[in-house]
This record gives structure tokens, C-alpha cells and sequence, in this order.
């Protein structure tokens, strides 16, 4: 049994004792209350947020601009498996979509609706801003 601010507990504790005047090294396993805290929060504590920062997609998402063509009408994301999947074998020439996601490093990119579904349809898209 050992000894805990909670009381006595089971556990395992190991010792060795150092000479010349320093203290024993000490292991210690167990010893842990498994008792739930019961003690009732404030109702009016504000909740847990693990990250204020939003990321990076989000953020994109947010400003509401085609990274292609620069508008501003009908906003999404495309979005691909894997950015090996942006360069085929065979494929000369890609796409500027592609040199862009490819060049950031990036699986998704942030487009307007018509610009989105000439990525998908194969047709070049509006020049870039």
C-alpha cells in the first residue's frame, strides 16, 4: 500500500539507495485515485476550446475568393485524394489548377462554382487574376 494525499492506495514502489550523502532513487507505479471527480462545474463556465486558430482551409473558405479567377459568386472547395494523383503519367502539359495545388502542397483548392466544374469537366478554366 502507499501512502497518497488521497490515502492509501495500491501500488509499487522501488528504491536503491545512493551513497555519499544523495537521496534514494525512488520508482513509483499505482498509486492513482480511479475516483470520478464529482465536484459540479459553474453553469455559466465557458466551454473547452482546444484551438482558436482556424486552418489554413478554413481560412481560404472564408475569404470567399476564387483562387483561379478571383470571384466571388458561389465559393466550394476541390478537393483530391492524394497530390500524386495531380500528375498522371503521360501528361505533358497539366493544367494551371494543378501547377497551383501542386506548387502549394496543398490537396484542396478554393473555387467558384463554374471554375469547379471545369476542373472536373476537363475544359481550361478563366485566366488566373
Amino acid at each position: 500500500m502507499l501512502a497518497t494525499e488521497n490515502g492509501p492506495r495500491r501500488g509499487l514502489r522501488a528504491s536503491v539507495e545512493r551513497g555519499d550523502g544523495r537521496p534514494p532513487l525512488v520508482a513509483q507505479c499505482g498509486g492513482i485515485s480511479l475516483a470520478r471527480d464529482s465536484t459540479p462545474r459553474p453553469l455559466n463556465s465557458p466551454a473547452r476550446i482546444w484551438g482558436k486558430r482556424r486552418s489554413e482551409v478554413v481560412q481560404r473558405l472564408l475569404a470567399d475568393v476564387c483562387e483561379q479567377c478571383g470571384s466571388t459568386r458561389q465559393v466550394e472547395v476541390h478537393h483530391v485524394r492524394a497530390l500524386k494523383d495531380l500528375n498522371p503519367k503521360g501528361r505533358p502539359n497539366p493544367p494551371g489548377w494543378v501547377v497551383r495545388m501542386a506548387s502549394r502542397r496543398r490537396e484542396t483548392l478554393v473555387v467558384c462554382r463554374t471554375c469547379h466544374e471545369g476542373i472536373h469537366a476537363g475544359r481550361p478554366t478563366k485566366r488566373s487574376r
